[in-house]
């Protein structure tokens, strides 16, 4: 019998006779904790084991799309109907209706995008310190999805799903790994850029890498909007669809101001208040101009600090911030 097994059973019995309530001793106490920390540990590798065997499976099945969908189906059979105790006739019959109504090229691409971030996520999972240098990966798996897009069209559903709900992170228990905040598809943009790269990239330092982080993020919106909303084809038809337009009209204008406000709250104040200037003379009827008028002037004003007292003549030759603006 193990030393915490004998102080249960000694902890246990010495309750029952006396029936009074007790606090933990110090020894109590002790105990208590060695034996979490050992089921912690043994938990951790439990988990490190789990992952191990799940990456193992999902590496193998992205190296093709026949793969991916032999994966896919192996990990439907187990889920839904192994484990819920159905009959192989009616895995069989399940098979043949997906075969006739929702297996195409295109399913089966996405499928491998799936996996491609499932293992990401695992990653980030499995290494939170090395989390805030897994924003490069996260970018080039958007691109490799956009690569893809004209293969991928009528599977963008699938791509938007979280990977975490899908049936191979049920199949290799993974689905309820404890991962807050990260995004669980490639194409929740928001969720890529505003909680796992820009907030990587604030900083004096990395000033040159945030605004090209922003300007590839507006490529990539654009992108996905373009690419899967084409106008039809035909004479007097617009050149590019409802959508489209609305992006380059509305959506465009609105990143971009965010990305001015973003470089000049990091420091780049100058340059970036000159561009916000330029900004709102380009677009003097979007919808938004009148907010950003207003957090123009509050940016900059907030930048303008109550001088000391000064000793007489102690101004002469400053110039106004105004001025130095260039406004």
């Amino acid at each position: 019998m193990s030393r915490f097994a004998a102080f249960l059973l000694l902890l246990v019995f010495s309750s029952s006779l006396s029936g009074e309530p007790e606090k933990l001793s110090a020894l109590d106490v002790q105990l208590l904790l060695e034996k979490i920390k050992t089921l912690k540990e043994g938990s951790q590798k439990a988990i490190g084991a789990r992952y191990t065997t799940a990456r193992s499976a999902f590496r193998s099945a992205i190296q093709s799309d026949s793969a991916a969908y032999a994966l896919f189906v192996n990990c439907t059979e187990k889920v839904k109907f192994e484990e819920e105790q159905k009959s192989g006739s009616e895995f069989r019959d399940w098979k043949r209706r997906h075969k006739e109504r929702s297996d195409s090229p295109a399913f089966r691409r996405a499928l491998r995008h799936q996996l491609n971030w499932l293992l990401l996520t695992l990653e980030a999972a499995s290494e939170p310190k090395k989390r805030d240098e897994m924003w490069a990966k996260a970018l080039d798996h958007i691109d490799t999805v956009l690569k893809d897009a004209e293969d991928l069209e009528g599977a963008q559903a699938m791509l938007r799903q979280n990977v975490l709900g899908t049936v191979f992170a049920e199949a290799y228990s993974v689905d309820n790994i404890d991962i807050t905040d990260w995004p669980g598809s490639p194409l929740q943009l928001e969720a890529v850029y505003e909680g796992l790269v820009l907030p990587s990239l604030r900083s004096k330092k990395t000033l040159a890498e945030l605004g090209q982080a922003w300007d590839r993020r507006i490529l990539h919106e654009g992108k996905m909007i373009e690419i899967w909303n084409k106008p039809k084809k035909g004479l007097g038809r617009p050149e590019h669809s409802a959508p489209m337009e609305k992006f380059l009209g509305v959506r465009r204008p609105q990143l971009q101001w965010k990305k001015e406000m973003d470089l000049f709250g990091v420091g780049d104040q100058k340059q970036a208040a000159l561009r916000m200037l330029q900004h709102i003379e380009a677009h003097p009827s979007h919808r938004d101009i009148a907010t950003w008028i207003t957090e123009f002037q509050a940016a900059v004003k907030g930048q303008v600090a109550t001088p000391p007292a000064e000793e007489p003549g102690a101004s002469e030759g400053a110039s106004d911030s105004s001025e130095e603006l260039g406004f």
